[in-house]
């Protein structure tokens, strides 16, 4: 067997494009030197890897299997190469993140400018947003933020930010209501809630005291920042992870309600990346800013 280590993503992309062309386009080269990589790995492998037509091309059995083996080389390849890198104590390359629109809006904002200065040669590859089901291999992403549990998978994670979720009104829609509702009829006046805490069970806890809170008939939405603004013009009460509505209650746009008692769960915001058994610098360096970035914007508790 005469295998071609540099063959061995050629095949992976043509699998992960559905196709020698996209493949081609994807890597930036001819599609004969494609279709003449294919060639050599079925022939130093004595298997047929892909059926191929004019238009299409679909994986054998022989090459289902070869697959998996060429991801993983493949996987190694790139890790020894930016171990390399390592040597030099200097992390470079591009990087993929994936980022949700809150995170990225309310936490980071204009701070990835101070990422790129302090590393210049790690180019950033930045998508925001908020799909969840997004596989990280798949799309060649090497951090994504994630809100909440999350659930089984082989991803790793790392905790970024842990933030309370609080009830948020804004004073006009208090000043219409007769008299602020107690903590048990809270309820009637929920209005709008982030998707991912809609299936949740939600307590408000003080001392001793534990009081379910029963949500339904109310609007969801996947981005808190859209909570915020509905709330903002008076759409009822709101719940919403503390780290993204300071600004609006420091200039008195949100009042926060029931400040006396906790909601349960938290807002747990993660880091999450493939599992490997290398993880790159510059991922590292990446996730280390965000746990920077995050604790110097939040006030101590």
């Amino acid at each position: 067997m005469n295998l071609n280590a540099n063959d061995l993503p050629v095949f992976a992309a043509v699998v992960e494009n559905n196709g020698i062309s996209a493949a081609a386009k994807v890597l930036g080269i001819p599609k004969s030197s494609v279709s003449n990589a294919i060639n050599r790995l079925e022939k130093a492998l004595g298997v047929r890897l892909l059926e191929r037509t004019s238009r299409h091309s679909h994986m054998t059995y022989e090459g289902e299997v070869f697959y998996q083996y060429s991801r993983s080389v493949s996987n190694e390849l790139v890790a020894a190469e930016e171990s390399m890198q390592e040597l030099k104590n200097e992390p470079a390359g591009r990087i993929t993140v994936a980022l949700t629109m809150a995170f990225s809006r309310v936490i980071l904002g204009g701070l990835l400018a101070e990422f790129s200065k302090r590393y210049p040669k790690v180019l950033l590859d930045v998508i925001v947003s908020n799909d969840f089901h997004t596989d990280l291999v798949k799309e060649k992403i090497d951090v994504a933020i994630r809100v909440g549990d999350l659930p089984d998978s082989d991803l790793i994670s790392t905790k970024i930010l842990e933030t309370p979720l609080i009830w948020v009104s804004s004073p006009a829609y208090l000043a219409g209501l007769s008299s602020v509702p107690d903590e048990r009829e809270a309820q009637e006046n929920i209005r709008v809630i982030d998707k991912r805490y809609a299936d949740l069970d939600i307590y408000m806890v003080r001392a001793e005291d534990k009081i379910s809170v029963e949500v339904k008939d109310v609007n969801y939405i996947n981005d808190p920042l859209m909570v915020i603004d509905m709330v903002k013009e008076g759409a009822g009460f709101g719940l919403v992870p503390n780290a993204f509505c300071l600004q609006a209650l420091r200039e008195g746009q949100l009042v926060q309600l029931y400040d006396d008692w906790s909601v349960s769960p938290v807002s747990v915001i993660r880091a999450v990346y493939p599992s490997r058994q290398y993880v790159s610098l510059k991922t590292r360096v990446f996730i280390d800013f965000l746990k920077e970035t995050a604790a110097s914007l939040l006030p101590a508790d």
